[in-house]
């Protein structure tokens, strides 16, 4: 299913995602500090096995974890490599959140806690920011898919 409606050009909330097994394990991951704004990243082990159990539709071509601390924000970007756009298509499973942490899609109005322990698709290609206004360190697993 394509990306549709207003709100669903940005992000389409999918299926709900057992994330059980994975924090416990959280606590053990090394995260690296990428020294720009997009937070801290990590790629454990058991990564591409739980990504496994999402049965994504397509390759994955990329997957890290990624942890912003405390009131951290990322500031307004389109995702681009090489100056090309990404082809295909982001996901996003929230581990550790809050209601106070936002996904933002500023020029088209948008915005969305997601919440933890959901599949989400999110538009990558469209200006986005996360707004962190939260005392707590927010992580998602992010992954790219194509068909």
């Amino acid at each position: 299913m394509s990306l549709q409606t207003t709100r669903d050009n940005c992000y389409r909330q999918i299926r709900p995602v057992d994330i059980s097994s994975v924090l416990p394990k959280l606590a053990d991951v090394h995260f690296v500090n990428t020294g720009g704004t997009n937070g801290w990243v990590a790629q454990p082990d058991w990564l591409a096995s739980f990504i496994a159990t999402l049965k994504p539709e397509g390759r994955v071509t990329f997957v890290c974890l990624r942890k912003l601390p405390p009131y951290q924000n990322i500031p307004p970007h389109i995702d681009a490599w090489n100056n090309q756009p990404n082809v295909g298509k982001r996901f996003h499973v929230p581990l550790l959140t809050h209601p106070d942490v936002k996904m933002r899609w500023p020029d088209d109005g948008v915005e969305v806690h997601m919440e933890a322990g959901w599949l989400y698709e999110v538009c990558f290609l469209k200006l986005h920011e996360v707004v962190h206004l939260a005392p707590v360190d927010r992580i998602h697993l992010h992954y790219n898919v194509v068909a």
